[in-house]
């Protein structure tokens, strides 16, 4: 039954802290690419749409992903506006959803300072630099 409540109610009744998974982390880097989840989601899931376990509601359990996979409609219940294919069982089976789920609780959304890019400071330094010399704004 594809209904958004059921996905709510899921969501919320996830235990969001015991994120572990029974999957395998290689198989589901594999699926990952196969499947092109990088294209939105980016290659370490922090694309156009976000997908580390800092950033998404659905990675709470194995349960809620699979679900959220099988119950989409190529909708976001959540947000209508964003799309993504409806994985079905014979799509993509219960136990690769959990293999590339035990694949996104291995990314990390968790970006260095921007003092601690080199090229980004120089870029930021040569903005600040006008070409008579002068820093100061007129």
């Amino acid at each position: 039954m594809k209904h958004p409540c059921l996905l709510l109610l899921l969501w919320v009744a996830a235990p969001l802290a015991a994120q572990q998974s029974s999957g395998d982390r290689a198989r589901g880097l594999e699926l990952y690419l196969e499947f092109a989840c990088y294209s939105c989601h980016g290659y370490n899931g922090t694309g156009r749409t976000p997908l580390s376990r800092e950033t998404s509601g659905i990675l709470g359990s194995e349960a809620l992903f699979v679900s959220y996979l099988r119950l989409r409609a190529d909708q976001n219940p959540i947000n209508p506006r964003n799309t993504m294919p409806n994985y079905d069982a014979a799509t993509l089976s219960d136990q690769q959803a959990i293999d590339i789920y035990a694949y996104l609780l291995s990314l990390s959304d968790d970006p260095p300072e921007i003092e601690e890019i080199p090229a980004f400071m120089d870029v930021l330094e040569s903005a600040e630099r006008r070409p008579d010399g002068d820093s100061s704004e007129n």
